[in-house]
């Protein structure tokens, strides 16, 4: 069916049935959320469509895409809801429409967004280019997002879901300790307390020094080092670009800054490690 045909369809037809990406609605600030759109709704009335999964005529239908819409539907007592079909479309393809449409609203919580990637992942047979190419995200955030769920603690994963630590921390953590889970969940404890110069430090120590105990990285991460400080004035459109790429990336925009200079400076040999 042509997905950009609107019909009415009644609420009682639809049964959720876990294809929507999203498992955070069940959260007190999700349902004030819901309550919110509710009202919108009932003032303004749907503004887009929601996405059902199946064939219309052959109900029950799967929300895809508009879970929250549909919920508020609901909280308003409505027996209809506007909508279009995507038709009898496999798992996979579910979970890139739903995972795509998500992504551009309500920000989704870290682990809903891990699964989807990783059974992405998983499914174009550990090729992160292919999850690239179906979803638009970026190699550096595909990669972050898989190298967490193979290689973080279940602590780790814990802090990051309770928003208590930075994805950009957990890598710290995953690199510094080189394999070694134990070291690692003592390094987030002390991690998440070093500035930002010492965490790279940190990392660097950890990726030289694998056999180094805990306590020693931090120790080394917190000497003292020789550092220059530039202050660069940015075109207002770099530096968002900047603020950008360094969100998306899951990386400290100084770090990323900092980077792309090593980089070019490199690629245009005036910058030679010894």
């Amino acid at each position: 069916m042509d997905i950009t045909t609107v019909l009415e369809v009644p609420l009682s037809d639809i049964k959720l049935q876990g294809t929507n990406v999203r498992s955070d609605l069940e959260t007190p600030n999700s349902k004030e959320n819901i309550v919110e759109l509710a009202e919108n709704i009932k003032i303004n009335g749907l503004l887009q469509p929601i996405v059902l999964r199946g064939e219309f005529g052959k109900p029950p239908y799967d929300v895809i895409v508009g879970q929250r819409r549909y919920l508020a539907h609901l909280h308003l007592g409505e027996e209809n809801i506007k909508a279009t079909f995507s038709g009898e479309i496999d798992d996979t393809s579910a979970l890139l429409l739903s995972l795509s449409e998500n992504m551009c609203r309500q920000e989704m919580n870290y682990e809903d967004i891990s699964n989807a990637i990783t059974t992405l992942y998983k499914h174009y047979g550990n090729d992160e280019y292919q999850v690239q190419k179906h979803t638009g995200f970026s190699i550096r955030m595909i990669r972050s997002y898989v190298k967490i769920d193979a290689h973080a603690t279940e602590k780790i994963k814990l802090l990051i879901k309770e928003n208590k630590i930075s994805l950009s921390d957990a890598k710290r953590a995953i690199d510094a300790s080189q394999g070694d889970k134990e070291k690692a969940d003592v390094l987030i404890d002390e991690l998440v307390k070093l500035s930002k110069y010492e965490k790279k430090r940190l990392v660097e120590s950890g990726m030289n020094n694998p056999s180094a105990k805990a306590d020693e990285l931090i120790a080394t991460a917190k000497q003292p080092k020789l550092e220059e400080t530039i202050i660069l004035n940015l075109p207002r459109k770099v530096h968002k670009a900047l603020l950008e790429a360094a969100e998306k990336l899951s990386i400290d925009i100084e770090e990323l800054t900092v980077n792309t200079l090593v980089n070019w400076l490199k690629t245009n040999d005036y910058l030679i490690e010894s």
